[in-house]
């Protein structure tokens, strides 16, 4: 049996609900995997000492950057669910209403590169920015008390604030430039894992593949399988409206789940090279290769 280790972005929640899947229905062992799953990646990425780590694309580029050898092999989703919200007593509906206001940020340049482009596509200011460097933790005690917005991820930070009554302002980053529907959530391979035990990965991703499709067709039922693994004070309804949420942007046209759009993937990666965040584009940097055909 093949030991693997994951390491997920944050906790667990509804972008993890098919790894969590087919980890309670043994699905893993079936595929005579030994599946671990651990952690939550904060403030820099790296593999955390996993086989494979989820996160963005921008994160798994700059982590190259910094030689840490990682490949791109499978995303969550099909679009990318990540914009900026606030509550809609601050008025921010579009990138250049963001001036004036507060706006939390982590440390990488990626961050900064990314959201100067958005607001000033939109003919905004980004140095007019309150920046506030926050890893947000409870999105609802930040918002009109430190911050007055946060890149958040649509399927949860949304909808733990419409559980607490909150009313909100929200909008897509790749709505507002393509460039933004790039590869989040996704997952990264270490390029050890990927010369070691190929074979491995290709059943591990074979298992994820059928897990993603049982919950794009059930996410109700799926994510109520799993609650004992995801936050205790996470409510059902939070739970299965985040996880419907989900289900029409898990797969592709196909009906698969994981495959890397080459073209999300390029418009970010060249954009990152345009502004300096990166040096250059390099070989293995995502690969669609262990799944199946």
């Amino acid at each position: 049996m093949d030991k693997l280790k994951v390491v997920l972005d944050w906790f667990p929640n509804t972008n993890h609900t098919g790894y969590l899947l087919a980890q309670k229905r043994g699905w893993f062992k079936e595929a005579d995997l030994d599946v671990e799953i651990f952690g939550e990646v904060h403030g820099e990425m790296e593999l955390h000492g996993g086989d494979f780590v989820c996160g963005p694309e921008i994160a798994m580029l700059e982590c190259r950057e910094r030689g840490i050898n990682l490949t791109g092999i499978a995303v969550m989703t099909q679009k990318c669910d990540s914009g900026i919200v606030s509550l809609k007593e601050a008025g921010i509906t579009r990138p250049r209403e963001l001036e004036g206001k507060r706006l939390t940020h982590w440390t990488p340049a990626w961050f900064h590169a990314a959201i100067r482009r958005v607001v000033e596509a939109d003919g905004g200011d980004y140095d007019k920015i309150n920046l506030v460097n926050l890893d947000v933790g409870d999105i609802v005690a930040t918002l009109g008390n430190v911050a007055d917005a946060t890149w958040v991820y649509e399927n949860w930070e949304n909808q733990v604030l419409l559980e607490a009554g909150k009313e909100i302002n929200y909008f897509n980053l790749g709505d507002v430039d393509p460039i933004f529907d790039f590869c989040a959530p996704a997952m990264a391979a270490s390029e050890e894992i990927l010369r070691e035990k190929p074979d491995a990965v290709r059943r591990f991703l074979k298992v994820l593949d059928r897990a993603y499709r049982e919950v794009a067709a059930h996410p109700e039922e799926t994510v109520m399988e799993v609650r004992d693994m995801l936050p205790a004070d996470a409510t059902e309804s939070l739970l299965i409206r985040s996880q419907k949420h989900l289900a029409p942007i898990l797969l592709d046209k196909e009906g698969r789940w994981g495959r890397i759009d080459a073209q999300r993937w390029n418009r970010m990666a060249d954009f990152l090279v345009e502004c300096g965040v990166i040096s250059g584009r390099t070989e293995k940097e995502f690969t669609n290769e262990y799944f199946e055909a």
